[in-house]
């Protein structure tokens, strides 16, 4: 981890403060796709929701999508024939595409993921060289057009927002902590822990289908995120429990 002290200057002007940047892998990264963090990572947004009805008003309105899974062909041939192997890991959820580069897909083989995502809730691949503009596009694809930009969270600069670097220095220096981790809680051992399972941005009249998660700095040990699958564990409901949940908002 490295540390930018302010100047002499900066400390007049009554700016001075200290800057937190990623871990050298993902310096490395951003450098080589163009993306200049010399000063060091941005925290915070200028205007964050304080309220939850500031946050609904984000993005209420719903808009025509076609998801992309709904082109892709069942049997996935473009995209498995590009993998050397693929390995379903569990039962319900999660599948390994070795030999693949989301960076080089193709539009069909785009689809395709989107139906193994669909089927498969998470999916793996441990070669992918893509930059953070290669991912936004990723999203956009994915999206219709439309990518989400976090309110809550600093962006990459340069690349116009929807891309986050997510490390537990940077968010412990921006106020961001992620304190109270235990994983023997949903959410840790307060509501305020960010750890534990949980579904993105479900205060949004259409929460984001998909998720990008580009891993730079990876522990030897310990550090996993665990996935699961929601349809799974609703199918396995009775249909007197499911019925309570249907038609909920």
């Amino acid at each position: 981890m490295a540390t930018r002290t302010a100047n002499a200057s900066e400390t007049a002007r009554g700016t001075a403060k200290q800057v937190v940047s990623p871990p050298l892998r993902t310096q490395q990264r951003l450098a080589k796709a163009g993306i200049d963090i010399s000063n060091g990572y941005p925290y915070i947004p200028e205007k964050i929701p304080q309220y939850v009805q500031d946050v609904y008003e984000l993005r209420n309105n719903l808009r025509e999508y076609v998801d992309p899974a709904t082109r892709a062909d069942p049997e996935k041939k473009a995209l498995f024939g590009a993998a050397t192997k693929v390995h379903h890991l569990g039962a319900h959820a999660g599948t390994e595409l070795v030999g693949v580069q989301l960076s080089k897909l193709t539009d069909q083989q785009k689809d395709e993921l989107a139906l193994l995502v669909a089927e498969r809730a998470v999916v793996f691949l441990r070669e992918p060289d893509i930059s953070p503009q290669e991912q936004k596009e990723l999203g956009l694809y994915l999206g219709g057009g439309e990518i989400e930009i976090y309110p809550q969270s600093p962006q990459v600069p340069g690349v116009g927002g929807g891309v986050s670097i997510i490390w537990p220095e940077g968010e412990g220096q921006a106020g961001l902590s992620r304190v109270n981790r235990d994983y023997r809680f949903p959410y840790g051992k307060t509501v305020r822990s960010k750890f534990g399972w949980h579904t993105d941005l479900v205060h949004e009249a259409f929460p984001p289908g998909y998720t990008h998660l580009h891993l730079d700095a990876i522990p030897e040990i310990g550090g996993d995120t665990l996935w699961a699958s929601g349809a799974a564990a609703y199918d396995k409901l009775s249909p007197k429990f499911r019925s309570l949940i249907d038609g909920l908002k």
